[in-house]
């Protein structure tokens, strides 16, 4: 049995339905854990936004940049989920049911985790230990007078 990928991947779920003698459109399994994986994400993404910048990484502005970085980029991908979730659905004889789209989601998820991943291992690593040095130093440059001088009057 040989499966040609093209026409699994650009085929409508309801052509999909009828090929593989099913009675309607071919069922999607994986409605809930996708959307509640979206779902999950935006929220995460919304609490940091609003509450979690202030709680956590106040004092820490490297864990601030990367996190303002990649949680960003996880809201986009995660709110781009939703209509894709949502055209497979209900609009399963059209353009956006089609499997290729989801897929091409899901490979930009991964993309977005590897780069995070990579993030952590190579760069994170030197970024903190810059910044600490960088900390060190400014331990000894001594501070500003923040007092207003006043002038003498004329």
């Amino acid at each position: 049995m040989s499966t040609n990928l093209f026409r699994w991947l650009f085929e409508d779920p309801i052509t999909a339905g009828s090929n593989g003698n099913l009675p309607g459109a071919e069922p999607f399994h994986f409605l809930w854990p996708w959307l509640i994986f979206c779902l999950v994400g935006l929220l995460v993404t919304f609490y940091y936004s609003v509450e979690g910048r202030k709680r956590f990484v106040r004092n820490k502005p490297l864990l601030k940049y990367m996190f303002d970085r990649y949680l960003g980029w996880f809201a986009v991908i995660c709110f781009i989920g939703l209509p894709l979730i949502g055209a497979r659905l209900l609009l399963d004889g059209y353009f956006f049911s089609w499997r290729a789209w989801r897929y091409l989601w899901l490979l930009a998820l991964v993309i977005w985790a590897v780069t995070w991943v990579v993030y952590l291992v190579r760069k994170y690593p030197a970024e903190k230990a810059n910044y600490e040095a960088y900390q060190r130093r400014q331990q000894y440059i001594p501070k500003g007078n923040k007092r207003k001088v006043r002038t003498a009057p004329r």
